[in-house]
């Protein structure tokens, strides 16, 4: 990767790459700022915060402390939360929830499913991932988590009325 700086023409980054890119040349023109924080997928904690709070409770996607596991894996991937299941719930209990959960991450009932094959594929490439046959119930709960996790972050980023 190089980048070239020009005061009149703005900032131009070129990527060399034999990875999946959408562009070979990106030009900025004006200042620009890229996400919040990069440890979190550009996130804050309050939109990570807001984002879990619509997915659990009754009547939410996360219904148990079992689909956790789907929480995990989508933040694992999209906003570089721990791999571990216990610093994962660790880092969950930081976030700034306006109240309590009524579901607790509890690494006790998702250590064991952080562990299913399909964990280790990016569920932002859903279309990608691979699941064996005995771990297929779970996936698909877990994949709804994450959807539904994908959507409530992406409202993070429209404009409020």
């Amino acid at each position: 990767m190089t980048s070239n700086m020009n005061e009149d023409d703005g900032f131009c980054i070129k990527v060399y790459s034999p990875g999946n890119f959408i562009a070979k040349e990106i030009t900025i023109n004006g200042g620009v700022h890229l996400g919040n924080n990069p440890a979190t997928g550009g996130f804050t904690d309050e939109q990570i915060a807001r984002a879990l709070a619509a997915c659990v409770g009754k009547g939410k996607v996360i219904d148990n402390k079992q689909k956790w596991a789907g929480a995990y894996w989508y933040l694992r991937w999209a906003c570089c939360f721990p791999v571990d299941a216990q610093k994962f719930c660790d880092r969950i209990r930081q976030l700034p929830f306006k109240q309590d959960l009524e579901y607790s991450c509890d690494y006790r009932n998702i250590r064991e499913l952080t562990t299913l094959s399909f964990m280790d594929h990016n569920p932002q490439q859903m279309d990608r991932v691979q699941y064996s046959k005995n771990d297929e119930k779970m996936f698909f709960q877990c994949r709804e988590v994450a959807l539904k996790l994908a959507e409530e972050l992406g409202k993070a980023y429209l404009p409020t009325v």
